[in-house]
């Protein structure tokens, strides 16, 4: 859900869906602004938090290191380094702010952004945009200088060349405990039938409400916590024959062969010591 009015970027209010439209962080006479969510700021009533809320300014979101999830619309988005997702204004989302967090956002104002910016999609965060943004934060200079460098930011922010994890997070109760549990256990390899005796439920019933809530199979949703589990795990250094294990594979070419299929490349790819982006 998406609400753009430009003329509320000053106040918080509420939106039909009871979700707050917060104000603008970007500084007047800027262009953009970077916030590091595991610190706190002055302003952070106009901040992300951990609640369902929306900016006036476009946001990008992207881990400084490791990995982090933003859920955006009900849809949970597993982002490693390098990878940014693209928020458009009046979207709503909710973020983590613990300390231990790696996510940082980069907020946009929309008159200032000529490109593509009318759905969240994924975006390429490479090294030199990471550094560029992180010498802006902690830097003083002239705000014409300052100015100069973010128009080179808006031009370095790019579509992604690899997806984005998209994980929907159901709400019906007949499937969100089962949800939850996969998501704490990825390895859980039963099955929607075992589910359903589980439950109490027929199969047929959640696998028409897996379709209806996520969009969905039961087995694609499956697959989809997995390799978000997989991504956390890579990105912190655990090895790929250990993640192939703890996400519910048996051997490493079925893990990495459905890696490769969902992410566009080999896990390998997304342990520290290989991430080049």
């Amino acid at each position: 859900m998406t609400l753009l009015d430009s003329s509320l970027a000053n106040e918080c209010i509420n939106c039909p869906e009871n979700f707050p439209v917060r104000g603008r962080i970007v500084p007047e006479g800027y262009l953009l602004t970077t916030r590091y969510l595991r610190y706190a700021y002055i302003d952070d009533a106009d901040g992300c938090s951990t609640d369902a809320h929306a900016h006036p300014e476009h946001v990008v979101f992207w881990p400084e290191r490791a990995c982090a999830e933003v859920e955006v619309d009900g849809v949970r988005h597993s982002l490693s380094v390098g990878q940014g997702l693209w928020v458009p204004a009046g979207t709503r989302h909710a973020v983590s702010r613990d300390p231990s967090t790696t996510l940082a956002a980069l907020y946009l104002l929309p008159e200032a952004w000529d490109g593509r910016a009318p759905d969240v999609h994924p975006v390429s965060v490479n090294a030199a945009l990471r550094e560029l943004l992180s010498h802006l934060a902690e830097t003083g200079m002239p705000r014409q200088q300052r100015l100069r460098a973010q128009r080179v930011c808006l031009e370095l922010v790019a579509d992604a060349a690899f997806p984005v994890i998209e994980l929907p997070l159901p709400q019906d109760s007949r499937i969100a405990p089962i949800c939850r549990s996969i998501m704490s256990n990825p390895a859980d390899n039963r099955s929607i039938g075992d589910w359903a005796w589980v439950t109490s439920t027929s199969a047929r019933t959640l696998a028409r409400v897996f379709r209806a809530e996520t969009g969905m199979t039961f087995s694609q949703w499956r697959t989809a916590a997995r390799m978000s589990a997989a991504v956390r795990l890579l990105s912190g250094g655990t090895p790929v024959g250990v993640v192939a294990r703890r996400v519910g594979y048996a051997t490493i070419s079925a893990f990495s062969a459905a890696f490769h299929r969902l992410m566009g490349r080999p896990p390998h790819l997304f342990l520290p010591a290989n991430i080049d982006v």
